[in-house]
């Protein structure tokens, strides 16, 4: 099972900013592969071309910066992710970037595409997986309900939410009382706030940022802030 052992990075937003070099320097510490970071902007594509190509380029950007390779691997439509050319690019690859966007969009392109198993091969060999916002919903558990209806089962006992500290939005103060309520018992809820990250090697959880993790179980809920950790 991926989620017991996997490698993951997980932003509840604001990818691409510079507040980002240490977890992702953490993340990528020890990852198996060519140290090279693949990234998609699978999730923001349905917005049109011009937006699509301005969060690659943020991408490419942000990594050259840290002085670590990263290469695009252009994923707009599930016909893309259908093809295994694309899915070839993330062979060797130490770390898949998925940004930020719609989550429905995003996991209904990848999910059961040849590039959606060659992320998860990614994770099997030591490689990162990692997200923001709609890019970190998907790592949860799949067959759950609104909010959490796109995950893909990365972590298959784990319920993702992002923007978790957003209070302007109303359907985050609808979803901070209501939704982690409405997970079976078994299900571990972590929501993570808005320029915060958590980061795993495979052991427990580390958390970056500026922001709160609010972990929950059935009636036990517990937060977390830089530098602290929980487990997996």
């Amino acid at each position: 099972m991926i989620g017991d052992r996997g490698r993951f990075l997980l932003l509840g937003s604001g990818e691409f900013e510079p507040w980002t070099a240490d977890a992702e320097r953490f993340a990528l510490s020890g990852a198996a592969g060519d140290g090279l970071v693949a990234v998609l902007a699978t999730a923001s594509a349905r917005e049109g071309e011009p937006v699509f190509e301005r969060w690659t380029a943020m991408g490419l950007a942000h990594y050259e910066s840290l002085g670590i390779d990263a290469r695009a691997v252009r994923v707009r439509t599930r016909v893309d992710a259908l093809d295994p050319g694309v899915a070839q690019q993330l062979d060797s690859v130490s770390m898949v970037f998925l940004s930020g966007g719609s989550p429905k969009y995003l996991a209904e392109t990848l999910g059961g595409t040849p590039v959606w198993d060659s992320v998860q091969q990614v994770i099997e060999r030591g490689g990162v997986f990692a997200g923001c916002s709609a890019g970190a919903m998907i790592a949860g558990a799949s067959g759950l309900r609104f909010p959490f209806a796109s995950g893909l089962g990365l972590l298959p006992a784990t319920a993702i939410g992002v923007h978790w500290d957003a209070l302007s939005a109303w359907w985050i103060r609808w979803l901070r009382d209501l939704a982690p309520r409405r997970l079976s018992a078994g299900m571990r809820f972590v929501g993570v706030a808005e320029h915060t990250a958590i980061a795993s090697d495979g052991e427990d959880w580390r958390v970056f940022g500026s922001g709160v993790v609010d972990v929950r179980r059935g009636p036990e809920r517990r937060a977390f802030g830089q530098g602290q950790r929980f487990p997996r």
